[in-house]
């Protein structure tokens, strides 16, 4: 059994981002698990997974960037089948889509004596995650404009014409010219990492195992980002199916391109998500050396410690906030997991495991049947 993991929301400098609705257009089945609290519904994506992981070939796992150990969807490629814990856009997604579609309604297993007993200890502490949440989100937003501080003096410095010119030929290296069809591939979105509780967490090389990986080097502002859409759109224009992913701190950015069927990964190698190269196979691409006049960091030096350090420091107290949300969190849950009527639970939880066995033995049927 084979399973990638990634992001499809985040606490972004632009807020809370979701890139689940655009994701659920390329799945026929969706099963929402729909509660109050975000605890309690990562224990049951929990035990749907730990049933059914080994009934599967291929998994995807999205993980919560505010509880980043927890699940927040479960992908069965092979069925094409989401199963998601309950978002700000659950009702919509159940609206939009046109497929089959379930909901697991978790409000319906409470005990709801001992729930009115704790609401206004509930209430106070939703109060509190919402408030330390947009507490981050500000603190993002200020380290945004500090990054832009930092980008302004490399593009100052910056040779367009020589990060454009290796941009094309790169483009043309990756994806080669082939007969256009009238069928086309629309990229998928995703986020490689986010800003949670615990810092930075990532899963790059966990999405590029197997794959030649290209690591970008650079410095803010010298045009990893740019080189990066600059691929997406010459492989979207001859119809690649491309995996790309999202900034998890600014979703306006880009940070990886992936093509499995062509068999490359080419992403930002820097910080909060930094690797080496240790293969063989692996190439490095570095636009400080490409597309930066020599010498801008002697030259700026003073000035590039300077920012460096206001943004570390507005990141650490972000990201501070998100943990204060996440002590929040885990009180709210010790509340509420006792008001939950887990044999009843759990009964439905076995009916909804039968049902994705049923569409998955049916699949089967199905290839084996074409074949």
């Amino acid at each position: 059994m084979t399973q990638i993991s990634y992001f499809l929301s985040g606490n972004t400098a632009k807020g809370y981002k979701s890139l689940i609705q655009n994701t659920l257009k390329h799945y026929k089945y969706l099963c929402v698990v729909d509660g109050p609290y975000l605890s309690d519904n990562c224990v049951i994506m929990q035990r749907l997974y730990e049933t059914l992981h080994e009934d599967v070939e291929h998994l995807e796992l999205v993980y919560h960037p505010s509880s980043p150990d927890h699940l927040q969807g479960i992908i069965f490629p092979e069925i094409k089948m989401a199963v998601f814990s309950s978002t700000p856009e659950s009702r919509i997604l159940l609206d939009l889509h046109k497929g089959p579609a379930a909901i697991l309604n978790v409000f319906d297993f409470y005990d709801m004596k001992k729930i009115q007993g704790l609401l206004n200890r509930i209430d106070r502490l939703t109060t509190e995650i919402i408030t330390k949440h947009h507490q981050a989100y500000r603190g993002y937003e200020q380290a945004l404009r500090i990054h832009d501080e930092w980008e302004k003096i490399y593009i100052e410095q910056s040779n367009f014409r020589a990060a454009n010119a290796f941009a094309d030929q790169l483009a043309h290296q990756l994806f080669p010219d082939r007969e256009l069809t009238d069928e086309r591939n629309e990229p998928i979105y995703r986020f490689l990492g986010a800003a949670t509780p615990k810092g930075a967490i990532d899963f790059v090389p966990e999405l590029t195992a197997g794959l030649k990986r290209y690591f970008i080097k650079g410095r803010p502002g010298s045009g990893k980002s740019t080189l990066l859409r600059k691929l997406v759109a010459r492989g979207e224009e001859l119809g690649y199916e491309l995996e790309v992913y999202q900034c998890g701190l600014d979703p306006d950015s880009l940070d990886m391109v992936i093509c499995r069927p062509l068999g490359f990964a080419i992403f930002d190698s820097t910080a909060p998500h930094e690797y080496d190269p240790v293969l063989e196979s692996d190439e490095l691409i570095d636009m400080y050396q490409i597309a930066i006049a020599p010498h801008t960091d002697e030259r700026f030096k003073a000035e590039l410690q300077e920012v460096a350090e206001r943004y570390r420091a507005q990141m650490k107290l972000s990201n501070a906030a998100l943990a204060e949300a996440a002590s929040f969190e885990e009180e709210r849950a010790i509340l509420t997991e006792g008001a939950l009527i887990k044999n009843k639970l759990h009964e439905i939880e076995q009916i909804l495991v039968a049902s994705i066995r049923e569409v998955l033995q049916s699949a089967r049927d199905k290839s084996v049947s074409e074949s």
